[in-house]
């Protein structure tokens, strides 16, 4: 049953909170707050809204089938390892630099956002579902322990 509620609850939530961290990375260096602007101007609030939404959605899109491929090993394999996601986010954002620009990459605070952005999914992820990849099968195929034989002496 707990492997049913994880896939079912905890490793989508952990997805969707990864794909939000990450386009907050993504947006937060660029949001650029004009004086007198910001949490007084509905208008500022709800572009800004619009935008991380947006954002999350692209990166979640783009993002689905190699996590998924990550996420369906590390589950099958129990690979819970912190360094393990922190390497693949890394893989994925040089994925990402290498297949959307080529050789034409783009100044350096981008890709520097887009590696942040590829850790803080890893490290949320990790937080959320990670840490316990493939529990669930070690505890469904947990045996209890035989009794101990008594001496007879």
């Amino acid at each position: 049953m707990t492997a049913v509620l994880r896939f079912l609850f905890v490793i989508p939530f952990g997805f969707v909170a990864a794909c939000m961290t990450a386009a907050f990375a993504m947006l937060w260096p660029f949001l650029n707050v004009p004086a007198g602007m910001g949490a007084s101007d509905p208008i500022f609030l709800f572009q800004t809204v619009i935008a991380f939404l947006a954002q999350s959605a692209q990166i979640g899109s783009v993002i689905l089938l190699p996590w998924a491929s990550f996420m369906v090993a590390s589950e099958l394999f129990g690979l819970s390892s912190i360094l393990l996601h922190l390497a693949a986010g890394l893989i994925g954002a040089g994925a990402i630099l290498v297949t959307a620009y080529g050789d034409n990459l783009p100044h350096a605070s981008v890709q520097t956002a887009i590696v942040v952005a590829a850790l803080s999914f890893t490290l949320t992820y990790w937080i959320v579902a990670g840490r316990s990849a493939g529990r669930w099968r070690r505890s469904s195929s947990r045996t209890t322990p035989a009794a101990e034989p008594t001496i007879k002496g």
